[in-house]
């Protein structure tokens, strides 16, 4: 049934957008017969007209490429090179802010060499690449006392990236399809398919420590409600479900149930009395203490029983 509906939507959507394509087609001709006649503003309107009708008519066809275009050029906005401002008493030293334009200018000189690129599976590397070194960026601005943690990151890792992915360029310019070219070509892609995560190992590096401040301030936190005699529900609540934290029985002590019943908690938890043998549990007579069968009895009688 859904096909169906699907099906017929699609039938629909494609012979509206035919007609307004054709209508407006058909309208901007009318356009000329108006400016040949001397009636520019009329035709001038019909124009508009019929170019809208058209190129509604024809999105399907054009929005979707035009969508990704959008979609690509915002994922590879370039950084604003600006100077650094320091949030501390601390001034930004020269090194800080020459390794952060560097930084800058790489990052946008591997955006305008991905936009070239023609091999879309360094593309997509590059970009998850770019990804990550925004970030890293955008931290450096906000923490510059940061970048010197970061100089393996701008000086060779980024460095070495641009540097890889032009020559990789130059190559695609140049259209040979030589076995050696070819063969640097994958070396160089293989190489670059590692370095998201060198990337990712020089931003955690610059987190380790607000990384071991955050871990202070929890191991205070968790001291403070300990001394307080609130527990975390959820840690025990997963102690509880450990099989380790599970309570095991004991062997020496004999099981007060028979096999096949159990007894609620409320009767096993500091409850002095046992019962060998309940009532009404289908055992014969025999295995009760009293063998006569005339003088025992499997229920008690209440108050108001005879």
């Amino acid at each position: 049934m859904d096909f169906l509906q699907n099906l017929c939507k699609k039938i629909l959507s494609v012979v509206a957008h035919t007609a307004l394509t054709i209508t407006g087609a058909f309208t901007m001709l009318l356009s000329l017969g108006g400016f040949l006649s001397g009636q520019l503003i009329g035709g001038g309107i019909v124009l508009l007209l019929g170019f809208a009708m058209t190129a509604i008519g024809t999105r399907s066809l054009w929005y979707p490429g035009y969508k990704e275009k959008q979609a690509e050029k915002k994922q590879l906005q370039n950084i604003k090179n600006t100077s650094l401002e320091s949030g501390t008493a601390q001034p930004v030293t020269d090194f800080a802010q020459d390794s952060y334009q560097k930084a800058v200018s790489d990052f946008n000189a591997l955006n305008g060499i991905i936009r070239q690129l023609q091999d879309q599976e360094l593309a997509e590397q590059l970009k998850k690449m770019q990804g990550i070194a925004l970030r890293m960026i955008n931290y450096m601005k906000e923490h510059p006392d940061k970048i010197s943690i970061a100089d393996q990151f701008i000086n060779y890792y980024q460095d070495r990236a641009l540097s890889l992915s032009k020559q990789f360029l130059e190559f695609e310019q140049m259209e040979l399809g030589t076995p050696e070219v070819n063969a640097i070509k994958i070396k160089t892609k293989r190489t670059l398919e590692s370095f998201d995560e060198a990337y990712e190992a020089q931003f955690s590096r610059m987190l380790t420590d607000k990384m071991l401040e955050v871990e202070s301030e929890l191991k205070v936190a968790e001291q403070i409600m300990s001394d307080a005699g609130i527990q975390n529900t959820s840690q025990a609540h997963r102690e509880a479900k450990s099989p380790e934290a599970a309570p095991q029985p004991s062997s020496s002590t004999p099981s007060s149930t028979p096999s096949g019943m159990e007894l609620p908690d409320i009767m096993l938890k500091d409850n002095p009395f046992s019962i060998d043998h309940p009532f009404d549990i289908g055992e014969p007579a025999d295995d009760y203490p009293c063998r006569d069968r005339q003088k025992s009895h499997r229920r008690p009688r209440g108050r108001f029983q005879k």
